[in-house]
């Protein structure tokens, strides 16, 4: 399937999925670029998948405040422009498919192109949470990045049908990330974000959290010690209860 078509069939489905809408509603629009052909036909045509499953979820769940376009193609991002629009340049989506291939993470048992989807809808998820904290005033405290990673963890897991295994993979391309990284300089400590490593293990941890039986091997693989292991299951359960008030008033009532 070539990018016209995955255009086009994204575009048809986003439009269907409008015009039902009530209220503000979450978009999205393509921009062609060079960059598009960059990316495998493979992960093009998950990309489609991705997308809608992304917007149809914020729409069925979310009462929003104001209109949110996803711009794919954009120049700079992934980010949340605090105008209600999240970028996200094809350059981004490339370089994740790299850093997944360059691993041979197919030899994990999850394909490249499922990966790099399931790393794009927490990205996106991610950037989501931005919107959301900023049009609705919520409260954060500590750095909002890391709030927005917690959000994605949770609403995925949460809400989504092997939610879990899709935090594993945006796990692990923060564990690649930090593997490219090199020596750490004084930028990383005070930069927004938490190291990468730091973003792998708690994500990690929250899947651990979510579901001790299913992934009780999470602590030995992360060398988490026993006291490490049972705060998870407290941080999880904590995050979790606390966003669901948090997003209380733009939550729809069947959600509640």
């Amino acid at each position: 399937m070539d990018i016209k078509k995955i255009l086009i069939a994204i575009i048809c489905n986003l439009s269907v999925v409008a015009a039902v809408q009530a209220g503000p509603a979450m978009t999205v629009s393509f921009v062609k670029t060079d960059t598009a052909t960059l990316v495998s036909k493979e992960t093009k045509a998950n990309i489609i998948e991705t997308v809608n499953n992304v917007v149809s979820f914020f729409n069925e769940i979310f009462y929003l405040e104001q209109p949110i376009e996803l711009l794919v193609g954009a120049d700079e991002g992934p980010l949340y422009n605090g105008d209600g629009q999240i970028q996200l340049p094809y350059s981004f989506i490339q370089e994740i498919e790299d850093r997944f291939n360059a691993a041979q993470y197919q030899d994990s048992g999850v394909s490249v192109a499922e990966a790099v989807a399931d790393s794009l809808m927490h990205t996106l998820i991610h950037e989501f949470a931005h919107a959301v904290i900023h049009s609705n005033s919520i409260p954060v405290l500590g750095r909002e990045e890391d709030a927005a990673d917690s959000l994605a963890s949770v609403l995925l897991i949460d809400f989504f049908e092997g939610g879990q295994e899709i935090v594993i993979s945006a796990a692990d391309l923060f564990d690649l990330e930090s593997a490219d990284r090199g020596v750490i300089s004084e930028e990383d400590y005070w930069d927004e974000h938490s190291l990468d490593s730091q973003r792998y293990y708690a994500a990690m941890c929250h899947v651990y959290g979510s579901d001790p039986e299913g992934y009780a091997d999470i602590p030995e693989q992360l060398e988490l010690s026993i006291e490490r292991a049972e705060l998870c299951i407290e941080e999880y359960s904590a995050l979790s209860r606390s966003w669901q008030q948090l997003l209380q008033p733009i939550l729809k009532a069947e959600f509640k």
